[in-house]
């Protein structure tokens, strides 16, 4: 990556970071609901057999309750869980309760990797991903380690959507070659079908 780049990232990292961060407890879990409200209306979402949603941290999108509720109504649930931060490997890992994520690797919760948990990307109906800034393409700006990007990269995009406060959409991000986009956008205001998907 370019220097001038990795700067524009980092800028657009700090700015929305900082605006979500200015986001409560009370007004997240608001927020999040809302966008629960706006999953459940997929299509896509109500015949997943097989949903991956992230553990959230800081001010993300809360999924606890999500997860919950996908697990109460018969789904199966993997979440991201990463071997170690020097290979950055991110495997799906199914869990049966929010307690079987009890470990904490680059500050994200996770649970162990066992060989019998992992699910093949392939048998994922539906993935749930995080970001601090999504655009109109379906670009995505994240912590800036690679992770999500590595792991979708043959992912179909119909299959991926993006979970987001709705200041946090803008209409261009700075992207590069490697970078992967989602083909919808949830916000607690509307459903943002990529175009082209």
């Amino acid at each position: 990556m370019n220097d001038c780049l990795e700067l524009e990232k980092r800028k657009v990292r700090y700015k929305f970071l900082a605006i979500r961060n200015g986001v409560g407890p009370a007004l997240a879990a608001a927020y999040s609901a809302d966008i629960f409200v706006e999953i459940k209306k997929l299509s896509l979402y109500r015949k997943a057999k097989t949903v991956m949603f992230y553990l959230s941290s800081g001010s993300e999108v809360v999924t606890d309750f999500m997860v919950n509720s996908a697990l109460d109504n018969g789904k199966t649930v993997v979440v991201p869980a990463i071997e170690n931060s020097e290979n950055r490997k991110m495997y799906a890992v199914k869990i049966s309760r929010l307690e079987d994520a009890c470990q904490s690797v680059c500050g994200i919760r996770q649970p162990g990797i066992s060989p019998r948990d992992i699910v093949e990307k392939g048998d994922v109906d539906l993935v749930f991903v995080p970001g601090i800034a999504f655009d109109a393409r379906g670009y995505r700006t994240g912590y800036g380690k690679g992770y999500y990007d590595r792991w979708l990269k043959s992912v179909p995009l119909e299959k991926t959507v993006g979970l987001a406060y709705d200041f946090q959409i803008t209409d261009k991000l700075p992207t590069e070659e490697y970078d992967i986009p989602v083909g919808v956008i949830i916000t607690e205001k509307r459903i943002m079908q990529i175009e082209g998907i």
